[in-house]
């Protein structure tokens, strides 16, 4: 007789669990993060000076080499690399934030618990893809 009570708690336990399980997979969203990354409003410009900011480096790399060893030229080479990943960061960070605060507030708007990027999602979610691109539009 204890025996069953134990079972029938111990199925009871899993009931329960698998009850609060499917009601929190109901809350995850996903979001498309290369599309709404690329369709910031300010994602084209920052991609066009940090094009010129990988020609202008080349362009120094060429005029400062010119004469010097090849441990001088790897040090401009590190100099410049360095001084480009900055250049990258002050540039993509505000957008990336931008985004993260677009995801946080659809996620909010939405009631979700969590919003995951596409490629983690195999099956079910919510897509708030558009809505995030929609908020970094306004």
């Amino acid at each position: 007789m204890k025996m069953n009570k134990a079972v029938a708690a111990v199925a009871a336990g899993i009931i329960a669990f698998g009850g609060m399980f499917s009601v929190s997979a109901a809350g995850i969203g996903y979001v498309n993060l290369n599309y709404v990354m690329s369709a910031h409003p300010k994602m084209q410009k920052a991609q066009l000076d940090m094009k010129a900011a990988n020609q202008k480096a080349g362009e120094s790399f060429k005029s400062r080499t010119a004469g010097k060893t090849d441990q001088e030229k790897q040090q401009i080479a590190n100099e410049l690399e360095k001084d480009l990943q900055q250049k990258e960061q002050s540039l993509f960070q505000p957008i990336m934030n931008d985004v993260r605060k677009a995801i946080q507030q659809v996620r909010q708007e939405k009631g979700l618990d969590i919003i995951l990027e596409q490629g983690a999602v195999v099956d079910g979610g919510v897509d708030v893809t558009s809505a995030v691109a929609q908020k970094l539009s306004k």
